[in-house]
């Protein structure tokens, strides 16, 4: 799976998991640019660990500032190449 169809794939989710409705790209942060908060940061790491089958690792979780940083952990945690 590619980088952009992770970022797809995350997009789709927030838009129905989240209610987030603009464009979303790899250098927005989750929670200044897609406004997050705690409860919405929460419900999309759900929502992604459910719909890609992985467990995101919580050392992983205190690196995860952007949408970019989110698509590698998912990629990582998928063991997909760069």
């Amino acid at each position: 799976m590619t980088d952009a169809e992770i970022l797809a794939t995350v997009t789709d989710i927030a838009r129905r998991a989240v209610g987030h409705d603009g464009a979303i790209s790899t250098d927005q942060r989750l929670v200044e640019d897609l406004r997050l908060d705690s409860i919405k940061a929460l419900t999309l790491a759900v929502e992604v660990e459910n719909h890609f089958r992985i467990a995101i690792p919580p050392e992983a979780e205190a690196s995860i500032a952007t949408v970019g940083d989110l698509v590698r952990v998912i990629r990582e945690a998928l063991h997909e190449p760069e």
